[in-house]
């Protein structure tokens, strides 16, 4: 792992996996904590029936809504992306599991599924920041003060970007016009191609001054 994580272009995916997971996340929540249905299926059928009952559960309904949107907004804010992953685990496992134990059709467990995947690639990416928890108290010895600073995977535009994209994930919630939907898609895609050119010419100005 600590090979692969020399690599930029790795760097490159595992930022926007961050990125694209929390929205997914922040993006379901919305509707949970608001106490709206997540979905319109009746309850004639085993999703709706499911989704259904969930959403008579009143508080509970709130709380996995919170539980995902602070899952999701820790993983787009790449300073706190680890801990974001910890808490993100253990509920893409479980929803992992509903989606195959209940008839989701195909497309969705298999969604789940690479959500699980990217998740445990993440939690790989930082195993150094948790991998002490278990080791016996006698053996713990991890000294990373000398080692060098990623200067890329630590620059604040990526941080910028993670909240911008978390503003305009809550906001697409209540985005009722389509055109003011087309303004958003073109924003996130502007955040989206800018970030990693302005990191790039940061980066590059950075290696030539030293």
């Amino acid at each position: 792992m600590d090979k692969i994580k020399q690599i930029t272009f790795i760097k490159i995916i595992v930022v926007y996996l961050r990125y694209l997971i929390g929205f997914a996340f922040v993006f379901a929540s919305i509707v949970k904590i608001k106490g709206e249905r997540f979905t319109t299926i009746p309850t004639s059928e085993p999703v709706g029936y499911f989704f259904e009952a969930m959403y008579q559960t009143g508080f509970y309904w709130n709380f996995l809504g919170w539980c995902q949107f602070i899952a999701g907004c820790l993983l787009m804010s790449q300073r706190f992306s680890t801990i974001g992953a910890i808490i993100f685990f253990p509920i893409i496992l479980n929803v992992t599991m509903i989606t195959y134990s209940v008839n989701f059709g195909m497309g969705t467990p298999t969604i789940t599924l690479l959500m699980l995947m990217g998740t445990l690639f993440l939690l790989a990416w930082d195993y150094k920041k948790w991998i002490i928890l278990f080791k016996p108290d006698h053996k713990i010895k991890i000294d990373l003060t000398n080692a060098p600073a990623d200067r890329f995977m630590n620059n604040p535009v990526w941080v910028i970007a993670g909240i911008l994209f978390m503003v305009l994930t809550v906001l697409l919630n209540f985005l009722k016009d389509q055109q003011l939907v087309a303004v958003w898609i073109f924003t996130m895609l502007s955040i989206g191609v800018a970030s990693p050119i302005i990191v790039f010419i940061k980066e590059k100005r950075q290696n030539e001054f030293f």
